[in-house]
């Protein structure tokens, strides 16, 4: 009896543990394919390189919108001796241009915005920033340092947007409504040439110009119209292009007009705003008629494009 109750319990433990080892090539191979599948959707190269191209766009933005706020605490003009006090950019000294960067770089900085409205202030705030540098001059000595930093910072965001529009898988499906697209479009390009943008501009920029007569948006010593000009006539060509042959053109092709469109548009009411919004904060009452159609012009844009 003994020594069938000693067998007995010394099969059992053998049956056991023959029962245990049986399953065990099966688990390590059940752990080997989540491993796998971590390495390859979690901790893989791929998705780690362009979560990582992502993260450097992200960034870039985020640092060229802290250098345009910081930009707009420095010098734009140099006034005086040595400019001291310091003469900052968000000062009447730049008529709203030093204003309208310093808080498009606070919202850059703040807050990530989608790839269309990052492009389009960016694009407003370069072309800003390179009128004001080309009102004042840079051979007189009267352009500071601040105009530059701020046109450096312009430029790393719009390469930070760029990299995060060129790596992003996600594009977003747009809508339009192509009529008041194009009378938006339209606005801004009459606005920029036929009406009048400034008065008495060139007293403010110290340019020596006293000429009490309406400007329009392409004198010299305004130039706020070019940009305005050129984009707005990139949207009417686009406009012509989907309107006129709609069936040769493709989805994508037709999704990125659309994408330039509405860029194209917030950059029209960026340049167009920062004349009438920051010279009306700033107490300069001297613009025209020309940027407030041309803002006019840029926000039906930018209504009329919206995701479908």
């Amino acid at each position: 009896m003994n020594d069938d109750v000693s067998t007995t319990e010394s099969d059992q433990p053998m049956s056991d543990n023959s029962a245990a080892e049986e399953p065990e090539e099966p688990m390590a191979g059940g752990e080997s394919e989540p491993a796998a599948e971590k390495g390859e959707n979690g901790g893989g190269p791929g998705k780690l390189g362009s979560f990582k191209n992502l993260l450097t766009g992200g960034m870039l933005v985020r640092v060229g919108g802290a250098i345009m706020a910081i930009a707009a605490l420095f010098s734009w003009l140099e006034v005086g001796n040595d400019s001291f006090p310091n003469v900052a950019g968000v000062g009447t000294t730049t008529f709203g241009v030093g204003l309208t960067v310093f808080v498009l770089g606070l919202s850059l900085f703040l807050r990530p915005w989608s790839v269309a409205v990052t492009l389009g202030t960016t694009l407003g705030a370069i072309g800003i920033t390179l009128v004001f540098i080309s009102i004042v001059g840079t051979s007189g000595g009267e352009l500071a340092i601040g105009a530059w930093i701020g046109l450096a910072g312009s430029g790393i965001a719009l390469i930070g947007a760029l990299q995060v529009a060129a790596k992003s898988d996600k594009k977003p499906t747009l809508d339009v409504r192509l009529m008041p697209v194009a009378l938006g479009a339209a606005l801004a390009v009459v606005a920029s040439f036929w009406l009048d943008w400034m008065l008495n501009f060139g007293l403010y920029i110290f340019s020596g110009s006293e000429s009490s007569e309406p400007l329009n948006g392409l004198h010299p010593d305004v130039l706020f119209g070019v940009p305005i000009l050129i984009l707005g006539g990139i949207v009417l060509l686009a406009c012509t292009e989907l309107t006129a042959i709609p069936l040769i053109t493709s989805e994508g092709r037709r999704q990125v007009l659309l994408l330039v469109c509405q860029i194209a548009g917030i950059a029209i009411t960026v340049i167009a705003g920062s004349n009438v919004v920051g010279m009306m904060l700033l107490g300069l009452f001297v613009f025209g008629s020309g940027p407030l159609v041309a803002l006019v012009g840029g926000l039906l844009m930018i209504r009329s494009i919206r995701e479908a």
